[in-house]
């Protein structure tokens, strides 16, 4: 039961991101307009970290509800940081230095505003509103692996020019640790005041800004920021702060391309028919086809909680590198 719980929520998130297949990377005319307007920064809450271990994937919805009070419990205690605010500071900080933009200091407080007639009424004051919000973060385990778990982030980022309510870009990043080597367990994940789950999060929110970066904003390599080595391996905490410092007069390291390979897709979603700007924006997902080891694999029946299951010897889910998968950007599972 817990196995078909656990691929009907990835199914999920796959169908809701399905079907809006227009991006809206940032015309050279729109970058031209930025030149030395004023851009406003919202701030949100995050979303609902889903602990979805396999004894809370038996129990269906209230397994779901489970997941949310232990993830957000998890993120309180160890005062787990949003990766949206590193997006939202690198790339906020990159426009400025690329276009010109006047960056207004950040809200003070939340809003749930995201509809682009809501976020220009925000702020009227600024010509343009970069709205960073976090769609969705969980670590899961591998149903092949109980005892083995990978860790998946999402981000939305929406530039609204206010005087229109026009959305001027928009593009979301879905990024995972499915393959990125041998998965830790959930006690190192929870270690030393989660340390590891601190550093897998800004990692994977660093890939989302290399690539939002090239594919939204179309960053050259000097505007780019840099990836720090601390951040490289998602799963291997550096020594240097887990931060993005912006690239000044040294051209970035190369991000890695996207491929025509049919294994990476970015999806966003087009602007309405009838002229509509204010409708909200659905969810989008930078999306990579990979095999989901549920789905291939038989499961035994879980253990009740709060005993967790005993942990196979680790093995290897791949070669390190970057991935991506679907994910959703509203709220996780």
């Amino acid at each position: 039961m817990h196995r078909l719980v656990w691929v009907g929520a990835l199914l999920l998130v796959v169908g809701q991101a399905a079907g809006k297949e227009k991006m809206i990377p940032l015309s050279a005319q729109d970058a031209e307009a930025l030149r030395g307007k004023t851009v406003a920064l919202t701030r949100h809450e995050p979303p609902s970290f889903m602990a979805m271990t396999a004894g809370k994937a038996s129990f269906a919805l209230f397994g779901a509800a489970a997941m949310a009070s232990a993830g957000n419990e998890l993120v309180r205690q160890n005062a787990v940081p949003d990766p949206a605010g590193l997006v939202r500071d690198q790339l906020g900080g990159a426009l400025g230095q690329a276009f010109g933009a006047q960056l207004l200091p950040l809200d003070a407080t939340a809003t749930k505003a995201v509809k682009p007639a809501e976020l220009a009424r925000l702020h009227a004051d600024a010509d343009y509103v970069l709205d960073v919000r976090s769609g969705g973060w969980n670590y899961a385990y591998f149903a092949t692996q109980w005892g083995r778990y990978w860790v998946g982030y999402s981000v939305q980022v929406t530039l609204v020019e206010t005087a229109s309510n026009r959305v001027v870009s928009n593009l979301a990043c879905a990024a995972n640790t499915i393959n990125d080597g041998e998965p830790p367990t959930r006690e190192a994940l929870h270690a030393d005041q989660a340390r590891l789950l601190k550093h897998v999060t800004a990692a994977l929110g660093a890939r989302c800004v290399q690539l939002l970066g090239r594919e939204q904003f179309r960053l050259t390599a000097a505007h780019m920021p840099v990836l720090p080595p601390a951040l490289a391996n998602t799963l291997r905490p550096g020594t240097a702060p887990a931060t993005l410092t912006a690239a000044t007069d040294t051209p970035a390291p190369a991000a890695e391309p996207l491929t025509d390979s049919g294994h990476v897709k970015v999806a966003t979603p087009a602007v309405a028919a009838d002229g509509d700007t204010s409708q909200a924006v659905q969810p989008v997902a930078v999306v990579e086809q990979a095999p989901v080891p549920a789905v291939a694999q038989p499961v035994a029946p879980a253990p009740a909680e709060p005993a967790e299951p005993a942990e196979p010897a680790p093995a290897a889910t791949g070669s390190g590198g970057t991935n991506w998968r679907q994910w959703s950007t509203r709220g996780g599972l």
